[in-house]
């Protein structure tokens, strides 16, 4: 791992890749916690019914 370090430390300008990486994962994290928050709560009970279901059936009876 030392090399790798090494290596990694003498690349000029490598820091704005780490940064780059890093915006990108938060900005995505971000825009996937907002769409699941924005899901209506019979979309993700029919999402929720489907894994269960495995296809099979359509007729789930639901405890409202």
């Amino acid at each position: 791992m030392k090399i790798v370090s090494d290596l990694l430390t003498s690349i000029e300008g490598i820091q704005v890749f780490y940064i780059i990486g890093l915006l990108i994962f938060v900005i995505l994290f971000i825009v996937l916690f907002i769409r699941t928050m924005r899901l209506k709560n019979s979309d993700m009970e029919d999402i929720k019914n489907s894994i269960l279901t495995d296809g099979e059936s359509d007729d789930i009876i639901t405890s409202n």
